[in-house]
């Protein structure tokens, strides 16, 4: 009786340890895979979402001009597409979602390369052209859409043919105006003729 008394025992020790030992061995498990996946996506998220509000628009080679422009308040990209001979893309703002601003560039083998005059976006319905002098080039102005939702600065140097535009699902408001204009004077352009470039 004494050794059946005994293994009884034993049986009963093991079976209430074993649940325990199965619970403390899950609850690590768990643990460690929900941090590693909160570190990963938060890591992946800063990263991208630095690259892209200081690569995207800087030291871009059209033709054989480099093009800087400075869409740091307009940084999320929604469509777009780059080439050495024509760019274009279309950018918002995450604190803004009334406006967007479009960057047009082509270089002087393009059909749409020529006078000012005449250069406009297609769907958008133009009123008469206003000759500017913001960056010192060949050409400049600033022309509204009739309803005065649309604003584009156009400008010309020997290479090449750009644009600036910023739209609005409203008529826009002076303070959209002035930031517009701000981009526009931001640009720059250098006639580098071949020379290697990187972006910095």
């Amino acid at each position: 009786m004494k050794i059946l008394g005994d293994e009884m025992r034993k049986k009963i020790i093991l079976l209430l340890l074993i649940p325990s030992l199965f619970l403390v061995s899950c609850g690590k498990k768990e643990k460690a895979q929900s941090t590693k996946v909160s570190t990963e996506d938060k890591g992946m998220v800063i990263k991208d979402d630095e690259k892209k509000r200081s690569d995207i628009i800087n030291n871009i080679l059209v033709g054989k001009s480099k093009i800087s422009f400075n869409n740091t308040s307009y940084d999320v990209m929604s469509d777009g597409e780059f080439t050495q001979s024509n760019l274009w893309g279309t950018f918002q703002n995450k604190k803004d979602k009334k406006t967007s601003i479009q960057i047009n560039a082509s270089d002087n083998e393009q059909k749409i390369y020529g006078d000012l005059t005449g250069y406009e976006l297609e769907d958008v319905k133009w009123d008469v052209e206003e000759p500017v002098q913001y960056l010192g080039v060949m050409e400049e102005a600033l022309q509204y859409s009739t309803d005065k939702k649309t604003l584009m600065f156009k400008a010309r140097t020997g290479d090449v043919i750009f644009s600036v535009t910023m739209f609005g699902k409203e008529k826009l408001t002076n303070k959209n105006v002035l930031e517009l204009k701000k981009l526009a004077k931001g640009i720059k352009v250098e006639f580098v003729n071949g020379q290697a470039t990187t972006n910095q």
